[in-house]
């Protein structure tokens, strides 16, 4: 068994105002407590990895190229190996979420610390 916390967790800050740490990581899957500080935003991109995610609080707007979400806590999604998407955090608050990727993102272990 392997355990953390998403305090001692592996981290990696991909753009300003965005902190990833990765509280499991596997073969098959990677799973991550994500943190994206009011006003941050996430820039459209994509990555072969299906991602499932939930908004634990906060706010903010999910968008692919076909539609928008605007998500409060409790929101859920699944996105498509490739599927072009942003977030952007609405407030006041940081928006927290929890991600799933399968396959595993290897490219967060190696850019963690």
């Amino acid at each position: 068994m392997q355990d953390t916390t998403w305090e001692k967790a592996p981290s990696l800050e991909p753009v300003p105002g965005v902190k990833i740490s990765i509280i499991g990581n596997g073969m098959h899957a990677s799973q991550c407590y994500i943190v994206i500080g009011p006003g941050a935003v996430v820039d459209w991109h994509a990555h072969p990895q299906e991602q499932m995610g939930t908004l634990i609080s906060g706010a903010g707007e999910l968008s692919t190229r076909e539609r928008t979400v605007k998500a409060k806590p409790g929101a859920a999604w699944f996105l498509s190996p490739n599927e072009e998407h942003k977030f952007v955090t609405t407030g006041d608050e940081p928006a927290i979420i929890i991600e799933t990727f399968a396959p595993a993102r290897v490219d967060y272990v190696i850019k963690a610390k």
